[in-house]
This record gives structure tokens, sequence and C-alpha cells, in this order.
């Protein structure tokens, strides 16, 4: 197995990207996607079927099959992720995914909790290390084999309520400014329980999450868009430059500047 493509893209409304994520396409013999929508209002043509984008909905789409994102509704774009990826000579990996689209010829609801879990295939298979490399493909390959059993770990789990509520008020506020009061506050739990069913779920606090989101789509306005990246930091609420650029830093383990760098020269190579 092959990763083709990974990518994330925030907030689908400028003319360019639509253009581009909302052409209608298929993919060559032995290339699946999946499509990992996360936020926003719109409609996914997939094959023979048109289906309402909901958040945490997750699409398959095998090879040959003509698809298509419609951004509908500008004033809620529409976040996901896309993974593109070969099976080319891997007889074994071919029937997981017979089955997978069997499993999946409607699209499968695995709430939003997963967008680290993408981040990090995406961080990884991009890292230029062979291990990080190898690791992402097996990590992938679980939770594909997860899916076909149809017991993915912890997904809708009723004690993960609030933590789902959280997340989706998070979402809708990355280029807002929200504490940890305000957010319980809306919740109507305590600081307190938020913290601890938060970090259980997802092994890590509910701001640090928060300011995960905010680099992620620091990291998707780099690589995808023009904006400056005072623009950029003004527009996720920072309160200057330095202390965005070095928030990234501590996450990505790049500065902004160089991030952009490395995504330019994949562009160039990919398209050379």
């Amino acid at each position: 197995m092959r990763f083709e493509d990974i990518v994330f893209v925030y907030h689908l409304r400028d003319e360019r990207q639509i253009a581009w994520h909302g052409r209608r396409h298929a993919h060559r013999e032995g290339e699946y996607e999946l499509h990992y929508f996360i936020s926003g209002e719109g409609s996914f043509r997939n094959g023979s079927g048109t289906w309402t984008i909901r958040p945490g909905s997750l699409h398959m789409t095998p090879p040959g099959s003509v698809h298509q994102i419609l951004a509908t509704n500008l004033r809620k774009p529409i976040t996901y992720f896309a993974v593109l990826f070969s099976a080319s000579g891997d007889q074994e990996l071919f029937g997981l995914l017979d089955r997978a689209v069997d499993a999946m010829a409607r699209p499968v609801d695995i709430g939003t909790s997963h967008r680290f879990f993408f981040a990090d295939l995406l961080e990884r298979s991009s890292s230029g290390h062979a291990d990080l490399v190898e690791a992402s493909r097996h990590s992938f390959l679980s939770f594909l084999y997860g899916l076909v059993a149809g017991a993915p770990s912890s997904y809708g789990a009723p004690e993960n309520s609030h933590v789902e509520k959280a997340i989706a008020i998070m979402q809708a506020s990355i280029e807002d400014n929200l504490d940890l009061d305000s957010l319980s506050g809306r919740l109507g739990v305590s600081r307190e329980h938020l913290v601890r069913v938060f970090a259980q779920r997802m092994r890590m606090p509910p701001m640090r999450y928060y300011s995960r989101l905010k680099i992620e789509a620091a990291r998707a306005m780099l690589s995808s868009t023009n904006l400056g990246i005072g623009t950029i930091s003004e527009k996720l609420g920072y309160e200057n430059q330095f202390g965005f650029s070095r928030a990234f830093k501590n996450v990505v383990g790049f500065s902004p500047t160089e991030y952009r760098a490395r995504c330019l020269q994949k562009a160039d190579f990919a398209h050379s």
C-alpha cells in the first residue's frame, strides 16, 4: 500500500480551491480515496449516489468512480481530509478493500474526534523518515481493518457526548478565542469534569486540543492559500505573529515560513 496524496482543506470557500477540490473526477485502477468531512455544509457525489455532508462522515471511493464535492453554503464552508492511496500489487489489501467498499456503500459516521488521526497520518507520511512513513501505513491499515470489522474503538460511546460537543464548539471557534470557562459553561458542566473526560477520550486537555486545531488550520492556510503569515496569525486569534510562529513551530517542528516553503517544494515535485 502506498499513499499517493493526503490533503487537509480548511474552510473550502476560495474560488480557486472550490474549482480544484470541487471538480468531477475519478482515480486510476488500483487507487482508492477516503474523504473524512469535519464541518461545513454541502454535498458529496460519489458514484451513483449523492450524500449530504455531515460532520464526522467517512466516504470511500473505489477506482474509476466519479466523485465531486459540492460546496453549496459558503457561510458554512467545508473542512475535510482526503486520503488517496494505491493498492496495486497487494492481493491481501485488495481483499480488504473489496470488503471496505461493500461496508461503506453508504457513508460511515465515525465522529469528528478522529481529525488528529488523519492529521498525524499526513504529518508522518510526508515526514521523509522511512520509519515514520511505514508507521503511518500500518496505522492506516489498522484503521481500515477496524472499519471493516464494524467495531472501531470508542465510536459513538455515550460517555463521549460532552467531548464530541466540546470538539464541535472548538471547531466552530477556530478563528475566535475560546477559554475553558466559556467552553464548560456552554456545555453545562464543570471545568474539572470537562478536563477529566476530555483527557480520557483524547489523551490531552481541551485547551491543548483547541490550540492544535488552530495550528491544523494554519497548516492548511499555509499550504493552500497565499495569505500572509501575519494575516493567518490575525485570523486565528493570536495576539501577534511572534506568538503564532512560536506555537506553530512547537507543534510542527518548522516555522510557518519553512513549512510553506516545504509545501511549495512538494507541490513543484509532484507536478514536475
